[in-house]
């Protein structure tokens, strides 16, 4: 993934955005800050700092950097040597790394043994944590959580369990005790202390508010503190994950182990996490996020701000409103907290009327999208009949869901119950059908195909499921949009990696045709001009995704935007006159402060 990287090489001081936890505690500085330029797989980011604070181990979901926190740079050699790939990074002992990656025929965690690295038999979906001294390890599975936790050396290991799954593991400041973080189905999070010598385990405390993805686990030197991130000081409150406004943001907390009170250190009106004790100081990443619905003429020019803390637009078949995602990305609550509003534009495509609510409920809702005829709205949710605690919680579905648009008490009628991370639904011009992406379920994760629903324009009823028949050349068809006159699609595949490729294919499957190779960071989005003879699409301008054009019949893409921010999701408005978008500007920190 390419991101601009802003080295700051003076320590830049942070003021005002920080509130400390005590008054008299010096404001912390930043020593890295790289921009992302996806629209939400950066937010699953998570960064550790080696013990000596030379170094800082910052992965993603799609790539690892390790980069120097002397002078701010990445170092891929000492990163990737002797590896044809390397998939992660941890620090494993002063100055050793251990990478999971490639190496010929091997393929998974290669561990330092003082003359180079060796392979070992750790399981290549292992998050793994070494002790200070590199001499004992501790992992826990990405696919299977509720294993437990395995701490020992790579040739032999005990196996540790409580109530959930693993969310963070650490070594105590001695490496004779490993801290361990489960989640519980409830949303409860527990810390737990394991002494591997006699197998004895203790419980720290049970009550708390954490994220239930990898969290880093912050050891005191004296290992009589631990700093972790949470949502807020007590219990969690699963109704409050799902509430869009709510002021859930991680923050760094101090906790005693002897007595499990804790305190807040590290807070602001954003993400706060990874804490990492080393050198006297406390280190942690910190997100700032801007994002926005914009618009900007059909041509090309100037970008304009519709309206803050909103996603992914779509408009009203008058071209008089805009209804989007709206929610604050908080890192505690993922996509819970996505509900959708709608807001009036004028003839400049700019605000004219306050936001108000079309579709809110439990769990993650994505934009609808209005019938030709404006009767109806159809959007894909996970809703769920009770406040789940994460994205994955049961009770959650996975799907389209249909109402009337006029009426938000009206019923949800749920169109489909197969599901898996599935995309927007998108109606086809006369009314009656909607098109969709979808993973398949017991197929490859992060292929999508596309589904077809062919309905009862007057009752909403469904008639018929069908799975699009899509050309063997497209890979994964993660993004759709039909023709104006209804003969064709246009379709974004993925093919891995950053590489995307813009197709046109009939109803029938028929005829493909590839109009363009181009770059990107995530779903992008694509839509047609209502002439049918141009098609718009997001892809990457060098660094950031901007929004280009390119004819029906093919040819040269033509760039439409070149603004400061990345743009996603371009919507064409009814009228032609505009192109509305997903604006957004998120960087990632790493900061310290004398500890």
């Amino acid at each position: 993934m390419m991101r601009r990287i802003f080295i700051l090489l003076a320590f830049t001081i942070v003021t005002a955005s920080f509130l400390p936890g005590d008054d008299k505690e010096p404001a912390p500085a930043v020593v890295y800050q790289r921009d992302d330029n996806t629209w939400f797989e950066g937010d699953w980011s998570h960064v550790t700092v080696s013990q000596d604070a030379d170094w800082a181990a910052f992965a993603t979901r799609s790539d690892v950097h390790l980069v120097s926190l002397r002078n701010g740079k990445d170092d891929p050699s000492r990163l990737g040597a002797g590896l044809d790939e390397t998939n992660d990074v941890v620090f494993c002992g002063p100055g050793q790394l251990a990478r999971r990656g490639k190496r010929g025929s091997q393929n998974g965690w290669l561990l330092p043994d003082g003359n180079g690295v060796i392979a070992s038999s750790i399981p290549s979906d292992a998050a793994l944590t070494c002790s200070s001294d590199g001499k004992s390890i501790a992992y826990f599975r990405e696919s299977k959580r509720g294993d437990g936790v395995f701490v020992g050396t790579a040739a032999s290991s005990k196996t540790f369990r409580y109530k959930g799954e693993v969310a963070g593991v650490a070594f105590n400041s001695d490496n004779t005790g490993v801290y361990i973080v489960f989640v519980a189905e409830d949303g409860a999070s527990s810390l737990v202390l394991i002494t591997p010598a006699d197998g004895q385990e203790k419980l720290i405390t049970g009550d708390l508010d954490m994220n239930n993805g990898n969290n880093s686990i912050g050891v005191s030197p004296d290992s009589r503190h631990i700093y972790l991130a949470l949502a807020s000081p007590g219990a969690p409150d699963n109704k409050a994950r799902h509430e869009p406004t709510a002021s859930r943001w991680l923050a760094i907390y101090e906790l005693d182990v002897t007595n499990g009170k804790r305190r807040p250190i590290i807070q602001s009106e954003e993400d706060n996490f990874d804490p990492t004790i080393a050198r006297g100081s406390i280190y942690w990443t910190h997100f700032i996020r801007h994002k926005a619905i914009a618009a900007f003429p059909a041509s090309g020019g100037a970008v304009h701000e519709i309206l803050e803390g909103a996603e992914f637009p779509l408009w009203s078949p008058d071209g008089r409103r805009i209804a989007y995602i709206f929610n604050r990305d908080r890192m505690a609550d993922g996509p819970l907290p996505m509900d959708d509003g709608i807001i009036d534009v004028d003839k400049e495509a700019r605000r004219a009327s306050t936001p108000s609510v079309i579709v809110a409920g439990y769990h993650e809702d994505f934009t609808p999208a209005f019938s030709p005829d404006g009767r109806w709205i159809a959007f894909h949710s996970h809703r769920s009949a009770t406040p789940v605690p994460f994205y994955e919680s049961p009770g959650s579905t996975d799907d389209v869901y249909l109402r009337l648009a006029a009426d938000n008490s009206a019923p949800e009628i749920r169109l489909t119950d197969f599901g898996w991370e599935t995309g927007p639904a998108f109606w086809s011009p006369d009314g009656k059908k909607l098109m969709f992406s979808s993973w398949v379920k017991g197929g490859a994760p992060g292929i999508d195909k596309i589904w077809v629903l062919s309905l009862d324009p007057s009752s909403g009823r469904v008639l018929s499921r069908d799975l699009f028949p899509l050309p063997a050349q497209i890979r994964s068809a993660q993004w759709t949009a039909w023709s104006p006159n209804g003969n064709e699609v246009a379709i974004e595949d993925n093919e891995g990696g950053e590489k995307r490729s813009l197709w046109i294919v009939r109803t029938d499957g028929s005829q493909p045709q590839k109009l363009v190779d181009y770059r990107s960071t995530t779903y992008g989005g694509v839509d047609w001009m209502p002439d049918g003879k141009t098609i718009v699409f997001s892809g990457l301008s060098g660094d950031r995704m901007q929004i280009f054009s390119i004819a029906r019949l093919g040819g040269a893409s033509k760039q439409l935007t070149r603004d400061s921010g990345n743009l996603f999701h371009p919507k064409v408005s009814p009228d032609g006159r505009w192109i509305a978008c997903t604006r957004m500007i998120k960087s990632e920190q790493i900061l310290h402060r004398p500890f």
